[in-house]
């Protein structure tokens, strides 16, 4: 895991949106959005972070497993089309954390979708939550946008916020 002070706080990828993920409109099938998320971020993180989530669990016998999910279709998104997928650590506690992720079209830049994505630090074998390593603190101080405890911002105020930005 990097250490750096210099860690970017927002990553971002791009991906293209494969057939089989659209419905028969040729949209990307709502409940696909939120793969394309997670599959991005855990990109990010491995490349930016230096943060293998798979070779954390293997070591530590810990995961982080999605607790809840909050999204927002602001656009359409079309099959074969590029995004931009740009995600952060908005804040976090001594076991859970909230990421941001937002698909952009990668052309204009405008607002496709944004997602919440809650997530619980787990001990595998006791099946209960775990507290997070100093290392990860550590990591998560450097990066989280928000930062340490839960804000006070709801999903539905952060939605406004952008689509007033993305207006400008």
């Amino acid at each position: 895991m990097k250490t750096s002070d210099n860690l970017p706080q927002f990553l971002e990828s791009e991906a293209l949106i494969r057939f089989e993920d659209c419905d028969p409109f040729g949209h990307l099938n709502n409940g696909r959005y939120i793969d394309y998320f997670l599959n991005a971020r855990e990109d990010q993180t491995r490349e930016n972070y230096d943060l293998d989530v798979y070779a954390h669990i293997k070591n530590t016998g810990k995961a982080w497993v999605v607790a809840s999910n909050q999204i927002s279709y602001l656009g359409e998104v079309k099959f074969m089309e590029w995004v931009k997928i740009r995600t952060c650590l908005r804040w976090y506690t001594n076991s859970d954390l909230l990421t941001e992720g937002i698909m952009l079209d990668k052309e204009t830049g405008a607002i496709k979708s944004v997602i919440w994505t809650r997530f619980a630090y787990i001990d595998i074998k006791k099946g209960q939550k775990a507290e997070y390593s100093q290392e990860l603190m550590d990591l998560y101080k450097k990066v989280a946008v928000v930062g340490e405890g839960k804000p006070e911002q709801f999903f539905e105020e952060r939605v406004k916020e952008l689509r007033s930005m993305d207006r400008s």
